[in-house]
C-alpha cells in the first residue's frame, strides 16, 4: 500500500503541474525551431535554384570524350601504381620514410565522383528505337539525314556506355588499392622506437607540436561559427525534457528497485529493461550537451585537419558509457538489485570503470583528433607519449582488478582466460607505441574501445536476460504453489464428512520440469546473444580483418605439392589456429545445443539423441581436420592416399581398436544398444551410460563403470531388457505341503498379483500347479510388470504378501525335511564292551 501512494502522489496535482511546465518550455522551443527551419529551408531554397540554374542541362560530347580520357589515365596510373606497391614497399622496406609515402598515396587517390547518366542514357535508347522507326517509313529522300542523326545517337550512347564503366572500373580500382594501401600502412612503423634519442629530441619536439596545435586551434575558431540545423533543435528539446524530468526518473527507478526486491509479489520480468532505459535517460544529458556542442559548432573547408562535431561525438558515447556503467554498479543499483550480483563486487568493478575513465576519456580525445590528422603521425609526439602511458595505466588498473575479482562464470580456465585478454589488449598497444607502430596502435585502440563498449552491451544483456527468465520461473512455481494449495484446500473439504478420515496431504512439490525449462531458456538466450554480438563484433573488426591479407604474404615453410612447393604463410597459421579453436568451441558447445533447441522437443526414441550429438561431434572433428590440413597447403589429394595408408597399415597392427572403431559406428546407425538401455552381456548387467568411439561404459547395479569393447555387442550375444519392449515377466515360485487346499492357493495367489500396483493386467496373472515335489506341491506365479526396475520390488512385496496371507489362510509352505537314522549291528552293550578294553590297556 505504501509503493501504491507513492505512485498516485507522482501522478496527482504536483506532476500534472510539473509536466505542464515542461509542456509550454517544449512548445515555446517548437515555435522557435519551425521559425529557425522555414527560414534556413528558404534560404536553402534559393540557393538550390541557384545551383541548380548554374548548372549546364547536358555535357556536351567534346566534354564527355575529354573525360573518358582522364579516366582512362587515372585508371592506368592507378594500376601501374598497384604494380609498383610490393616493389616500392621492398625497396623502402626499413626506412621511416616508408609510410609517410604509403600516406601520400592514400591520399592521392583519386576520388570518384559517380554522374548517374542511367536517365539520359534511357531517354536516348528511346529515342534510338523511335529513330529506327521513322527511318523504315521514310522516303529516300529523307533517309540520309536519319541514318546520320541516327549514327551520332549511337555514338552518343557509346559514349556514355563508356563513361560508365570506367568510373565504375576506376571506383573498383580505388577501393581495391586503398584497401593494399591499409594493408601495408598496418604493418608498416610509422614513428621512431621511443629510445633514448626519442626521449632526447622529445622536448623540442613537444614544443613544435604545441605551436602546431595552437595554430589549429586558432584557425578553427576563427572558421569556426553556430550552424543551427534540425537535428541540434531536436537535440535541445530532447535536453531540456531530460533535465526537467530528471528527478522525476530517479524516483520510478528507486520504486522499480523497491518492487523487484520485494519479497511479497514477484516483478514482471520487463521490470528489466525499464529500469535499463530509465538508467539510460537519467545519464544521457550530458552526453548530449555534448552532441549539441558538436551540431551547433561547424567549421568551413579551411581547417581540414580539425572537426570538432567529431571529436564532441566520441567524447559523447564515451561519456555516456562510462556514466551509464557508473549508475549500473552504484550501491543498490540495477546490477545489485536486478542483476543480483554481490555488492563487493559491485563496488570494486564500479571503482575500476571510475579509474578507466580516466585514461577512456582522454584517449577518445587523442583518437579523434590524430584520426584527422592522417599525415601529421610521424609528428605527434603528443599522441605516442599519451597513448603509451595510457596503455600502461589500463594494464595496471587490469591486473589490480582481476587480482580482486571472484572467479567469474565458475570457472578458473574462463576467469584467467578474460583476465589474460583485458591485460594482453593494452599491453600490446605499450609494444607497438614503443616500438614505432604509432599507427596501427592508433587504429587498434579505436577496435579496442568499440569492443569495450560490445562486450560491456553483452553483459549487461546477458544479466538481464538471465534476470528475466529466473523471474518467470520464480512466477511459475509461485502459481503451481497457488494451484497445489487449492487442490489440497479441496481435498480437505472433501474428507471433513468421512468420520476418521485422515487428513489429506499437500501433492508433493515437484518443480524439475520448471528448473530444466529454466535452465534450457537461459542457454538458448545465451546463444542467440552469442550469435548476435558476433556479428556485431565482426562488423566492428571487419575492416580491421582486411589487413591480415598482408601475413599471406609473409612465408615460413614451403608445403611439398608433388615437384612443386606451395609456401605456408602466417596467414595460413593464424588461420589454422583460429580454425582450431573454432572447432573446439564448437566440439564442446554444439551437441548440447542441439540437444536443448531440437532434439530435446521431439519425440526421439531412448539413445538417439545422444547418437545425433556423438556423430556431430564425429563430423566436427573430421571436417576440422581437413580444413586445417587444406589450410596448411596439405591437399585432399594428398590426404586421401595418406588416409588409405594409414588404415591398411594400421588395420593389422591395431586390428582390434579399428574393428572396435567399425563396431561403435555399426552401433550408432543400427542401434541394437542405445544409451539408458539396461543390458545382461554374459555375466553383466547394468545401464548403458555412454558408447563411446572404441567402447561402451556400462553402469552396472552397484555404480561400477565397466568398459565393454564394441565389438562384443556385434560379434556376440547379449540381453537387451529395453529395446524393443520394456515389459517384463516375473514367476515366483512358492511350494505349499501336501494335504492343502489348491484352489485356495490359487486363488490367494491371484488376489495377491491384483492387489500389486506395478503388476500389469494385461497380459493377466497366472498361477500354475507345476509338479509334485519330493515334499511340496510347487506352484509359479507369473506375471509382467512394466519395467525392469519394478522386477525386485514387486517380487518382494509378492513375497511378503504371500507369508502373510499363506500363514493368515492356514496354507503351510512346505520346505525339505531330512530324517536321520543312526544305526549299529552289536548294540549299545557291545559298544560299551569294546570300549572299555582299549582304555585299560592305555591306562597300563
Amino acid at each position: 500500500m505504501q509503493q501504491t501512494s507513492r505512485v498516485w502522489v507522482l501522478s496527482g496535482p504536483r506532476s500534472i503541474t510539473c509536466w505542464s511546465r515542461v509542456i509550454r518550455v517544449v512548445m515555446l522551443v517548437l515555435a522557435a525551431s519551425v521559425a529557425l527551419i522555414a527560414t534556413l529551408s528558404t534560404a536553402a531554397a534559393h540557393t538550390t535554384t541557384e545551383q541548380i540554374t548554374a548548372q549546364p542541362q547536358a555535357i556536351t560530347s567534346a566534354q564527355l570524350n575529354t573525360e573518358i580520357e582522364r579516366l582512362q589515365y587515372q585508371l592506368q596510373e592507378l594500376r601501374d601504381n598497384r604494380t609498383d606497391l610490393s616493389a616500392q614497399y621492398t625497396a623502402l622496406s626499413g626506412s621511416q620514410l616508408l609510410h609517410r609515402v604509403l600516406q601520400e598515396q592514400r591520399a592521392a587517390l583519386p576520388r570518384v565522383a559517380r554522374q548517374d547518366f542511367n536517365d539520359q542514357l534511357a531517354q536516348l535508347r528511346l529515342d534510338s528505337f523511335y529513330l529506327q522507326r521513322e527511318i523504315r517509313t521514310a522516303s529516300a529522300q529523307a533517309m540520309p539525314a536519319l541514318i546520320e542523326q541516327q549514327q551520332e545517337l549511337q555514338s552518343r550512347i557509346d559514349q556514355l556506355v563508356a563513361y560508365m564503366r570506367l568510373q565504375q572500373e576506376l571506383q573498383i580500382e580505388v577501393q581495391a588499392f586503398a584497401l593494399e594501401l591499409e594493408e601495408f600502412l598496418f604493418w608498416t612503423p610509422s614513428n621512431p622506437r621511443l629510445n633514448a634519442a626519442w626521449f632526447a629530441t622529445m622536448p623540442d619536439q613537444l614544443q613544435r607540436q604545441g605551436q602546431r596545435m595552437q595554430q589549429s586551434l586558432t584557425t578553427m575558431l576563427h572558421h569556426s561559427e553556430l550552424r543551427p540545423n534540425l537535428t541540434a533543435l531536436l537535440l535541445l528539446v530532447l535536453l531540456v525534457v531530460l533535465l526537467s524530468q530528471r528527478g522525476r526518473i530517479q524516483v520510478l527507478l528507486n520504486n522499480q528497485q523497491t518492487q523487484i526486491q520485494s519479497t511479497e509479489q514477484i516483478a514482471p520480468p520487463w521490470l528489466i529493461a525499464a529500469a535499463l532505459i530509465k538508467v539510460a535517460l537519467y545519464v544521457a544529458p550530458a552526453s548530449l550537451a555534448l552532441l549539441l556542442i558538436g551540431q551547433f559548432i561547424g567549421s568551413d573547408e579551411a581547417t581540414e585537419h580539425l572537426q570538432p562535431q567529431k571529436v564532441f561525438t566520441a567524447l559523447a558515447f564515451a561519456l555516456f558509457a562510462i556514466s551509464f556503467l557508473r549508475k549500473i554498479l552504484r550501491p543498490d543499483g540495477v546490477a545489485q538489485a536486478f542483476f543480483q550480483w554481490p555488492a563487493p563486487t559491485c563496488l570494486l568493478l564500479k571503482r575500476y570503470i571510475e579509474l578507466f575513465a580516466v585514461a577512456l576519456l582522454p584517449l577518445t580525445v587523442i583518437l579523434a583528433f590524430a584520426n584527422q590528422q592522417t599525415s601529421l603521425y610521424a609528428q605527434d609526439v603528443v599522441g605516442s607519449l599519451s597513448l603509451f602511458i595510457a596503455s600502461v595505466y589500463l594494464v595496471a588498473i587490469s591486473l589490480w582488478l582481476f587480482k580482486r575479482l571472484p572467479t567469474l562464470y565458475h570457472s578458473v580456465f574462463v576467469h584467467r582466460l578474460i583476465a589474460a585478454a583485458v591485460i594482453v589488449l593494452p599491453l600490446s598497444l605499450v609494444w607497438m607505441v614503443f616500438s614505432g607502430y604509432y599507427y596501427t596502435a592508433l587504429r587498434l585502440s579505436g577496435y579496442y574501445l568499440a569492443t569495450f563498449y560490445v562486450m560491456s552491451s553483452w553483459v549487461i544483456l546477458e544479466a538481464s536476460v538471465r534476470r528475466a527468465i529466473q523471474l518467470s520461473s520464480q512466477k511459475l512455481i509461485q502459481q503451481r504453489d497457488i494451484e497445489l494449495a487449492e487442490l489440497a484446500q479441496q481435498e480437505n473439504i472433501a474428507d471433513q464428512d468421512i468420520e476418521n478420515a485422515e487428513p489429506a496431504k499437500t501433492p508433493a512439490r515437484d518443480y524439475t520440469d520448471i528448473e530444466e525449462a529454466q535452465a534450457q531458456s537461459l542457454r538458448l538466450g545465451r546463444f542467440f546473444l552469442l550469435v548476435l554480438f558476433s556479428f556485431i563484433l565482426f562488423a566492428v573488426w571487419s575492416d580491421a580483418l582486411s589487413a591480415l591479407h598482408y601475413l599471406d604474404s609473409q612465408y615460413i615453410w614451403d608445403s611439398e605439392q608433388g615437384i612443386d612447393f606451395i609456401p605456408v604463410s602466417i596467414g595460413a597459421l593464424v588461420s589454422a589456429f583460429f580454425i582450431i579453436m573454432v572447432s573446439i568451441v564448437l566440439i564442446r558447445n554444439l551437441p548440447g545445443l542441439l540437444e536443448v533447441v531440437f532434439l530435446s522437443r521431439l519425440k526421439l526414441e531412448m539413445g538417439t539423441s545422444y547418437a545425433v550429438t556423438s556423430l556431430t561431434n564425429y563430423v566436427l572433428i573430421s571436417i576440422a581436420i581437413v580444413s586445417v590440413f587444406g589450410v596448411l597447403g596439405v591437399k585432399w589429394e594428398q590426404l586421401q592416399w595418406l588416409a588409405a595408408g594409414l588404415t591398411v597399415g594400421l588395420g593389422f597392427g591395431l586390428q582390434e581398436i579399428f574393428g572396435n572403431f567399425i563396431s561403435g559406428l555399426i552401433l550408432f546407425f543400427e542401434r541394437p544398444v542405445r544409451v539408458g538401455d539396461i543390458v545382461t552381456l554374459n555375466n553383466l548387467s547394468g545401464r548403458v551410460s555412454k558408447i563411446k568411439i572404441r567402447a561402451t561404459v556400462i553402469t552396472d547395479f552397484d555404480r561400477r563403470d565397466i568398459v565393454v569393447p564394441n565389438r562384443s555387442f556385434i560379434t556376440g550375444q547379449f540381453v537387451n531388457w529395453s529395446l524393443s519392449n520394456t515389459i517384463t515377466r516375473i514367476t515366483v515360485k512358492v511350494g505349499v505341503a501336501y494335504g492343502s487346499d489348491l484352489e485356495k492357493t490359487r486363488k490367494i495367489l491371484l488376489e495377491i498379483a491384483d492387489q500389486e500396483p506395478r503388476v500389469l493386467k494385461e497380459p493377466a496373472p497366472q498361477v500354475l500347479f507345476l509338479s509334485f515335489g519330493e515334499s511340496t506341491l510347487d506352484h509359479e506365479l507369473r506375471m509382467h510388470v512394466g519395467g525392469l526396475s519394478d522386477r525386485n520390488p514387486t517380487i518382494d512385496a509378492v513375497n511378503r504378501e504371500i507369508d502373510r496371507r499363506f500363514r493368515k489362510a492356514g496354507i503351510e509352505i512346505a520346505f525339505n525335511q531330512i530324517d536321520v537314522h543312526f544305526r549299529n549291528e552289536l548294540g549299545v552293550e557291545g559298544l560299551i564292551q569294546r570300549i572299555q578294553p582299549s582304555q585299560n590297556e592305555g591306562k597300563n
